[in-house]
């Protein structure tokens, strides 16, 4: 029995770039746009491009083009926590936004650990990321973010800023808010006024002790005013009250100014045991307006923080810092004081 010779040989010839732009009839160079920075292309030659690589079955080596740019096309999204409401919309917004620029976004937790972070922008780095997108662990080094950010890894600061960092931040005008937050409860009449919760090695303590001072000397009443740190858990407000005597002084109504709403959570939890009632006896304001708070049996006042106008301004600094254009080096999003029943 005698063989022919065969070869084999593969049923379709791999798909270019080259047979991608001829099908979607626009140029290669048009091609490349779309696939390393579609920001500078029309939706619809994008749409156009992606039905073509649909139908020819086109597979974009992201590795090989990484090796040519000298960039990964990952971008690292680095949070403090995964289960706060505020960090969940913000994180889902830059993901969503990361993808349409045409990169891979990596959403990492912290822990609000130094050590973690480190260890975590260090794996990034022998990924060769492009981009990380950080709310910084609190008490992170300025020389070690300036290091991170002078090795040619575009960093941008979220929610919490580095004291000194060469690295822009967006942040939300937390003074602002707990100035609109202590102004409204001292229109309620207190005589006492806390600022309870955070302490003064957190990220933004300062700023939210500047507004809540503030808004004390500005005010015609003249309350008296009191900080008591703590950490931003219900479990550490209802420990830092148990240990105040304010809640138990019935010198008349009493305001509360929350480093968030969790703190908050923690006061409303508490107010019984003192024979206070919440929007009556004690006025109470959080900071972050977790979806829960307009839930409770007693709703809570709370100053929202724009998450979303927080993602988007992040992404236009990514944009345009990755095209090599400057930025602002603060930017600072308004919040919004929502009144409800807890001082409303």
């Amino acid at each position: 029995m005698h063989y022919k010779n065969m070869t084999h040989s593969p049923m379709y010839s791999k798909v270019t770039i080259i047979d991608v732009a001829q099908h979607a009839g626009v140029s290669k160079s048009t091609v490349s746009l779309v696939l390393s920075q579609p920001e500078k292309v029309s939706a619809k030659t994008k749409e156009k491009v992606h039905h073509s690589m649909t139908e020819l079955g086109y597979v974009y080596n992201r590795d090989a083009a990484s090796l040519r740019s000298k960039r990964s096309g990952l971008v690292a999204i680095i949070l403090p926590f995964l289960d706060n409401p505020t960090f969940n919309d913000i994180a889902n917004t830059l993901q969503q936004g990361i993808m349409q620029m045409g990169f891979v976004p990596m959403l990492l937790c912290s822990n609000d650990d130094v050590l973690t972070q480190q260890q975590l922008v260090n794996r990034l780095k022998e990924s060769n990321v492009t981009a990380v997108l950080l709310c910084p662990a609190h008490n992170t080094d300025v020389n070690w973010q300036n290091a991170l950010a002078q090795s040619g890894i575009t960093v941008i600061n979220i929610l919490r800023e580095v004291s000194l960092s060469e690295a822009p931040c967006v942040l939300a005008d937390t003074k602002r808010g707990t100035f609109l937050a202590t102004q409204a409860i001292l229109d309620k009449g207190c005589n006492s006024v806390i600022l309870l919760g955070g302490k003064p090695t957190m990220s933004g303590y300062s700023r939210i002790v500047e507004g809540f001072q503030q808004a004390a000397q500005l005010h015609e009443r003249n309350a008296n005013i009191h900080l008591i740190e703590c950490a931003n858990t219900r479990r550490a407000s209802q420990e830092a009250l148990s240990e105040n005597t304010l809640l138990a002084s019935k010198e008349g109504p009493i305001g509360i100014v929350c480093f968030s709403d969790i703190v908050a959570y923690g006061v409303l939890d508490m107010l019984t045991n003192y024979g206070l009632v919440a929007g009556v006896d004690a006025f109470i304001v959080g900071l972050g307006d977790f979806p829960d708070s307009k839930l409770l049996p007693c709703p809570l006042s709370s100053v929202a923080i724009r998450s979303q106008e927080i993602a988007e301004h992040t992404l236009n600094n990514l944009t345009a810092l990755l095209n090599q254009q400057s930025v602002a080096r603060r930017t600072l999003i308004d919040v919004t004081l929502i009144k409800r029943a807890s001082c409303s």
